[in-house]
């Protein structure tokens, strides 16, 4: 079976799987790309779309994401004290 190279995100997939893979994997980034719409954004429609995009995570880049955001949020709490 001949295996191809996803244009999106360079991984390696059968000829096969590939219009499932970019269908599936690739549809919301792909929207997100697009450019800003001139919707105003709100809190609740970013929060939104970080969940899912967390969803769409590895388990280990969701656990980046965690360290990545208890680092931001202790630095948020060091400058208040200093504050």
């Amino acid at each position: 079976m001949a295996t191809v190279t996803c244009d999106v995100c360079g991984g390696i997939f059968s000829q096969r799987h590939l219009a499932s893979h970019k269908r599936l994997a690739h549809t919301k980034i792909s929207a997100s790309a697009a450019g800003p719409t001139t919707a105003p954004v709100s809190e609740r429609g970013v929060i939104q779309k970080i969940s899912s995009l967390y969803e769409s995570l590895s388990a280990n880049g969701r656990k980046r994401v965690m360290r990545l955001l208890a680092a931001i949020e202790k630095r948020a709490q060091n400058d208040q004290r200093i504050r």
